[in-house]
Parts: structure tokens; C-alpha cells; sequence
């Protein structure tokens, strides 16, 4: 219904209140972003998770994209630091582990 629109059109029609607008901009980005959390974290279920909270994240933050770069890029940086979030809090957890391991 709304694949003629530009990713910035259809972020201002969110914006005005179009809520189903925003589920034609998820399924537009959702392979590229689970794409990019499978090669970073190299396991699909955490990926698929992780995709879920980067168009959390995305939905939220939605009114601060201001359209001076494309929106994927803007998309890809979200993606990407959730990512390594992600990865951070792995290897803590791994930590954890591994210390209760050794008493």
C-alpha cells in the first residue's frame, strides 16, 4: 500500500499518526537488520531478538531522524550498536560465568 513512498515520507506519516505506516517501513528494512545482527552475533534466535529491539529502539527514536542522511544508514547505526550492545553483554555474562565456575 505504501512502497511508493520514500523511507522519509513514510517516517512523517508516522510521525502524524499513521501507526500502520510504521509496519510498511519495518518490512521494508527487516531482512537487512536481522542480515546484520546474524553475521555480528553469529546465533539466528539472539539475532532475531536482537532485530525486534533495534525497530523497538527505531520506533522510539523515530522523531529524531531529521532525513539528512538516508534513512538506512540511520537504521544501520542503530542496528549496529545494539549489536555490539549486545555482544558486550554476552561477554559479560560469559564472565560471570566463568568466575562462579572457578569458586
Amino acid at each position: 500500500m505504501m512502497e511508493h513512498y520514500s523511507d522519509k515520507e513514510l517516517v512523517r506519516i508516522i510521525l502524524k499518526g499513521n501507526q500502520s505506516a510504521y509496519a510498511d517501513l519495518i518490512d521494508r528494512h527487516k531482512v537487512f537488520v536481522f542480515n546484520l545482527s546474524l553475521r555480528m552475533l553469529k546465533q539466528r534466535e539472539l539475532a532475531e531478538e536482537v532485530a525486534q529491539d533495534v525497530f523497538i529502539k527505531v520506533y522510539r527514536k523515530l522523531n529524531t531522524y531529521k532525513g539528512d542522511s538516508k534513512f538506512s544508514s540511520w537504521l544501520y547505526s542503530i542496528a549496529y550498536r545494539t549489536c555490539l550492545d549486545q555482544i558486550k553483554k554476552e561477554k559479560r555474562h560469559l564472565g560471570v560465568q566463568t568466575l562462579e565456575e572457578k569458586h
